[in-house]
This record gives structure tokens, sequence and C-alpha cells, in this order.
């Protein structure tokens, strides 16, 4: 495992909230060998910039900014309106316990209302990972909203594939935005002493933005 943090909530798989009660880390947290490509995507790619929508205990955001750390260079920023609401602010306390807080820009609010704003300063992301709410609307007005943020040759992962409206959302990014390439890793690479051989990618969904001839942000069709 890439950090302490890490290690201990996986091997736990259950945090506390302040009402004392125990609660599963996994779902709502990712896998760790989704964490493990996430972890590796930013360490090969080095970024200047990566973001994130989905933050609950933070387990995600603990493998990019651990590999931020180790790159020895970037910034993290995560969006998640209902940290507070549902997940009683443990995705900050265990960015704080890892000693990575620093890396990251935390943002309680909808994607909706946040992506506008950060494209409006400018704002350039070289990898983003959405995880949030998996209603096709919502997956898809996240993903228009995206790229506007994302330059020539970003990456944008999609968890949670397999489920309808995320799948869906996919399959219709792929039929209407050529400007957006799919990637399609087929194993990810775990650390020494990981055991049980490659993980299956399953449920993640890598497209690599943009192919010439399309404008960042600009629709791909041509219009009537």
């Amino acid at each position: 495992m890439v950090n302490p943090v890490l290690e201990r909530l996986y091997r736990e798989n259950a945090v506390v909230h302040r009402d004392g009660k125990r609660r599963q880390l996994c779902p709502p947290g990712i896998p760790a060998f989704k964490g493990e490509y996430l972890f590796q995507l930013v360490r090969d790619r080095r970024p200047n910039v990566t973001l994130e929508i989905g933050f609950a205990y933070g387990l995600s955001t603990l493998f990019i900014a651990e590999a931020l750390r180790q790159n020895g260079r970037g910034r993290h920023v995560v969006i998640d309106p209902n940290e507070h609401r549902r997940f009683d602010g443990l995705g900050l306390r265990h960015l704080e316990e890892a000693g990575l807080a620093e890396i990251v820009t935390f943002l309680e609010e909808p994607a909706e209302l946040c992506l506008p704003r950060l494209a409006e300063q400018n704002l350039r992301v070289d990898l983003a990972f959405n995880d949030s709410d998996h209603l096709f609307d919502h997956v898809v007005t996240e993903f228009v909203l995206l790229g506007f943020l994302l330059p020539k040759g970003a990456l944008l992962v999609f968890d949670d594939a397999s489920l309808p409206g995320v799948g869906r959302a996919c399959d219709f990014i792929a039929a209407n935005r050529p400007d957006f390439a799919e990637v399609r890793p087929v194993h990810a690479r775990l650390p020494p002493g990981a055991g049980g051989g490659p993980a299956r990618l399953e449920g993640l969904h890598t497209l690599l933005t943009r192919r010439p001839g399309h404008p960042a942000g600009g629709s791909a069709g041509t219009g009537g």
C-alpha cells in the first residue's frame, strides 16, 4: 500500500462517525486496485494539476495526493457537496493524518456550480477522476463542464462505468465527442507484495483528450 493511512483503512474496512457508529469503508470507497491504478497514472504522467469529483472517505484522494507527493510536484482539487453531511468530514481527517492536506484544495459545493467558476479562473487540469453521482444527466453535465478544463493530452477517468447511468453516459460521449479517445488499460500495476496477480480494471473508463481539430470545451458537432 502506498502509505500507512491507506493500509490501515483497507485493513479495517470501517470508519467511526461522531455518533459512535461504525460504517463500512468500501463501498462507498473505491477498492484498492482502482486506487493503485490512479496512483500509477499520476506517477507516470507527472501532472501539475489533478481534479476529482466525489470525495467520501478520501480513499481515491489519498492515492492521488500521495502520488503527487512522491512526484515532488502538483496539486489536487477535490469537489464534494456532501462531505460533512454524509461522511462526517472523515475524508479531510484522513488527509490530515496522512500529511497530505497541503496538497489538496477541497471545495464543498455541487460540481455543476463549481466547475464553471474554475473554468472562468482558467484552471487547466492534466488528469481528472469522476466518481460522483451515477445518474446519466449528472455524468454528462459534469463531462461537458470538465471539458473546459482539460487541455489536449489530459486524461479523464470515470468510475463505475458498469452502472447503467454511467455506462450510458460513456456510450453517449463515445458516439458524440470524437475529440475524446478511449484508452483501454487492461490491468492495474500493483506494487510488489500486493498478491493476487494483476487486477482487472472493471468499472473504470479512461478517456484521452483531445484529438486535433476540436477546440477545447467546444462542440464536436458540425451544426446545421
